[in-house]
């Protein structure tokens, strides 16, 4: 297939993301912060009008929506095409980039959460044992989300560390220090893109389909990039880590998940996959033992060395539930909590929906960690990154609170093989995902009846005919693919 055939796509989801961005920087944009010190443009010191504020957020979701079409086309296109270049692709992938680099951080306010708690550090405090209310009423403190506000870290202490060193190399300058956390995300999207074209050779793959749902998708760009989330070094050192575990480079590879468990703890689950392949070639349990006790030893301590040298202790497993604060209907594991909770209210038992929703999610994470340990030890070669995927999927699903972030930790790993309802899920998933920001009921106001009725009656019938003409003719019939090679046969669907 030739370049100019994914031109089309490409420009147009290039266009897809500048509406994103001009849609944020209009006054009153509900999915960036508008406080003063916040960014660099697009903070307007009065409200704007009610016209203004929905035409943004309207060219948010028309970019968002085009974007997401545009990648569906690209992935069509390259499945149906099999060999295309993935230079053709990565080029694209820095196009949709470029818009996202200098918007404001995006559908989060986690940025400004690092940036306190880097702070906290370089003036001595633990964020392990404080929250960044320690900071006292200042600009830093003004950015972070209310709701985090008196919440210790819930990351490790290799970011932390990270982090104090990025509020130290830019002089405490917040601004300088969001371009540094962007960087950082930007580095982890590159290392997402280095590892998943790695397992895709290694696993007979389509390196240029793989890229094109691993890094192009938009769920990437504008949420863990957009929103400078620390996710992305996490899942690039993670993938980075499994990949070089391939190539049997083991050892290094279990450093990388330690370091990325360093991060965020889920990322530990790759430890335990490297073990496991590693002693792929025993006979039976009893000799997997050496290797796998070996592979949890060696994160184990390099894990214990990053947390000494760090100065900040293992006080950090202790916030690990400080994400947690959030109790939400939409999270399977609190529902349960809260329905048990109402359910005994109504027997006479009295209300104990704290007790009631902390069990359910001990109890939600027990069984994550089991389902987790049967995928790994059930798989055979075959068949390793379809269990790390669908363990990262099931930690998501059955942990403590859901972000739209947290759905790529095993997004970018199934992207590697998906086919069939795997790849399904992927992209439908993808795409909710990039909509799950919806801002309160009163920025959907309009003093202009006559252009709300025109911008939704445009948004929902293009998506409406491109999802009738495109989208489920494609799913139904499925997209033309190459023979997957023998070593994916079982198991990778």
């Amino acid at each position: 297939m030739r370049a100019y055939s994914l031109t089309w796509p490409g420009v147009v989801g290039f266009l897809g993301a500048v509406s994103v961005l001009i849609g944020v920087a209009q006054a009153g944009s509900p999915f960036v912060v508008k406080a003063p010190g916040a960014w660099f443009f697009g903070i307007d010191s009065s409200p704007g009008s009610k016209n203004g504020t929905f035409l943004g957020l309207m060219l948010v979701y028309v970019g968002v929506a085009v974007l997401v079409g545009s990648w569906f086309e690209i992935v069509r296109t390259l499945r149906r095409h099999p060999g295309t270049p993935l230079g053709s692709v990565a080029a694209i992938a820095c196009a949709w980039a470029l818009p996202v680099l200098v918007m404001p951080p995006l559908f989060s306010r986690d940025v400004y959460s690092y940036v306190a708690q880097g702070e906290m550090i370089t003036r001595g405090f633990n964020p392990y044992v404080h929250g960044p209310s320690v900071l006292g009423s200042g600009r830093i403190l003004h950015l972070v989300d209310p709701l985090w506000r008196h919440s210790r870290a819930p990351y490790g202490p290799a970011w932390e560390r990270l982090s104090s060193g990025i509020l130290g190399l830019t002089r405490h300058d917040v601004l300088a220090a969001l371009v540094g956390f962007r960087a950082v995300a930007l580095i982890g999207v590159v290392l997402i893109a280095w590892g998943v074209t790695s397992l895709a050779r290694s696993t007979g793959r389509d390196e240029a389909v793989v890229f094109a749902l691993a890094v192009l998708n938009p769920l990437i760009l504008l949420v863990l990039l957009g929103g400078a989330h620390n996710d992305a070094l996490m899942l690039g050192l993670l993938v980075v880590g499994c990949a070089l575990a391939r190539r049997d480079h083991v050892l290094i590879g279990l450093a990388l998940c330690a370091l990325a468990g360093q991060v965020k703890i889920p990322a530990l689950i790759g430890v335990v996959l490297i073990g496991w392949w590693w002693s792929e070639g025993a006979s039976s349990w009893p000799k997997r033992i050496p290797k796998m006790a070996t592979a949890l030893l060696t994160a184990a301590v390099f894990t214990a060395l990053l947390s000494a040298l760090s100065g900040l202790g293992w006080r950090w497993l202790g916030g690990l539930s400080d994400p947690g604060v959030v109790v939400s209907w939409l999270d399977p594991a609190t529902a349960v909590g809260l329905a048990l909770s109402h359910l005994a209210g109504l027997l006479g038992a009295g209300p104990h929906p704290v007790g009631f929703v902390q069990a359910s999610r001990a109890a939600g994470l027990a069984l994550a960690a089991l389902i987790s340990v049967a995928l790994i030890t059930r798989s055979g070669r075959a068949g390793h990154l379809q269990a790390l995927g669908w363990s990262l999927v099931v930690f998501v699903v059955l942990g403590p609170v859901i972000w739209p972030w947290y759905e790529t930790w095993g997004i970018v790993v199934l992207a590697v093989i998906a086919e069939g309802w795997t790849l399904r899920i992927v992209l439908a998933f993808s795409a909710i995902a990039c909509f799950a920001d919806v801002p309160p009921a009163r920025f959907f106001g309009t003093n202009d009846p006559f252009l709300a009725v025109v911008c939704w009656f445009f948004l929902l019938g293009a998506v409406l005919v491109y999802v009738t003409v495109r989208l489920i003719p494609s799913l139904s019939r499925g997209s033309a693919a190459p023979e997957r090679p023998a070593i994916l046969r079982t198991g990778a669907r």
